[in-house]
């Protein structure tokens, strides 16, 4: 018996020629849905249907590949709701953890142990738990779109073993005992002879470790965000840097940066400047008076996130302290503020965390070393 061809659904004879139907899925009310084809010939159907197919109409959404399925879900539907950058972390979920693992997959026949497999992979590899949960949250997200296309009959992910966080060694923070920092300080505030500052952004250094702000924050920042009379300054914005996009949302070379809101609700804030920091905002904004920004590249313009980081190496450097990110100094300037006896939350408020769990869960050992103290200290009493 011959092998009906694939793709073709039914076709079949009638009294005027022939007959074809596909299966194109559910519609909303659930019920199967068909599209049917006529012609003189059984060659003729063949060719409509396969013409069909060919320009992108839909066909049996159970039978298609997991990898089809989120490719057009993330360009389709995620692109036009998420931030750039958001949708660059999703889009490298899916490329380099997901479709690698389970792309091959019907949509249709995905299990809650594929996807506790595909999780324990990514888990064996080494990454993070970060990378786990990423990968899941995708998944989940996906089938969840297709539950409620009901272009599946339920969501497996919901039933999928997830790793414990508790099983990933978590990467302890760096940042800068009292020494360094002072040190740094000193160095982001060397000129040349000439009375030129050897670091362009030295005093956005001084200014990041003296208020916590992430180095999006510092790049976004614009004059109008600086109340030197109040001595406070608002954070309303975050530069990130985004890869850039042809038209139809696909990647073409190279990076761009994009300003968007803060990173999270909490992240728009009012901090108050101590002198050190009112001190260096002040130069920072006289350096280039024409400039709208507070931090600037050489002709006022916005400076880059790897200028900007690649200088702070070469402060360290100088300082004879091991190379870590421009990020270390927000840390630092959480861990003076637990030194000092600061409450959690009002650290978790300055900081522009999204809740004081995460505030907890990023520096639980700075916690556990400030108790520490405190214990020591009642004890020479």
């Amino acid at each position: 018996m011959q092998r009906r061809e694939k793709g073709t659904g039914t076709i079949i004879k009638t009294e005027t020629g022939y007959k074809g139907k596909i299966d194109i899925g559910r519609g909303p009310d659930g019920k199967r849905k068909f599209k049917c084809f006529s012609g003189k010939t059984e060659a003729e159907v063949k060719r409509k249907i396969r013409e069909y197919n060919k320009s992108g109409a839909p066909t049996n959404p159970q039978q298609v590949l997991l990898k089809d399925y989120l490719m057009s879900w993330l360009v389709n539907i995620k692109r036009i709701s998420l931030k750039p950058s958001s949708y660059d972390r999703l889009e490298s979920t899916v490329l380099n953890q997901v479709i690698p693992r389970m792309g091959a997959f019907k949509i249709s026949e995905i299990t809650p142990e594929d996807i506790g497999s595909m999780l324990s992979e990514i888990q064996n590899d080494g990454l993070s738990y970060s990378t786990v949960k990423k990968a899941y949250d995708c998944v989940n997200a996906v089938l969840t779109y297709a539950f409620n296309k009901r272009d599946i009959t339920y969501n497996p992910a919901l039933l999928a073993a997830r790793p414990n966080e508790s099983n990933f060694k978590k990467k302890e923070i760096r940042y800068f005992t009292k020494d360094e920092a002072n040190l740094i300080t000193e160095e982001c505030g060397r000129k040349y002879s000439t009375g030129t500052p050897v670091y362009p952004y030295g005093d956005a250094f001084i200014l990041a470790l003296n208020t916590g702000l992430r180095m999006g924050e510092l790049i976004g920042l614009q004059k109008k965000d600086i109340d030197f009379n109040a001595k406070k300054l608002t954070v309303r914005r975050n530069a990130q840097v985004v890869g850039k996009r042809n038209s139809d949302g696909s990647r073409a070379s190279g990076h761009t940066v994009v300003m968007s809101t803060t990173k999270t609700y909490s992240g728009a804030r009012i901090i108050s400047l101590n002198n050190a920091a009112l001190e260096a905002a002040q130069r920072l904004c006289d350096s280039h008076p024409d400039s709208e920004h507070v931090v600037c590249g050489m002709r006022g313009g916005q400076v880059t996130h790897e200028r900007f980081e690649r200088s702070f190496y070469r402060v360290l450097d100088n300082c004879g302290i091991e190379r870590t990110g421009v990020h270390s100094l927000r840390h630092t300037f959480a861990s003076f503020l637990f030194e000092q006896g600061t409450d959690i939350k009002t650290i978790s408020t300055l900081l522009g965390h999204a809740s004081v769990k995460i505030t907890m869960d990023t520096y639980v050992h700075l916690i556990q070393d400030t108790g520490k103290y405190a214990v020591e200290l009642l004890e020479s009493k």
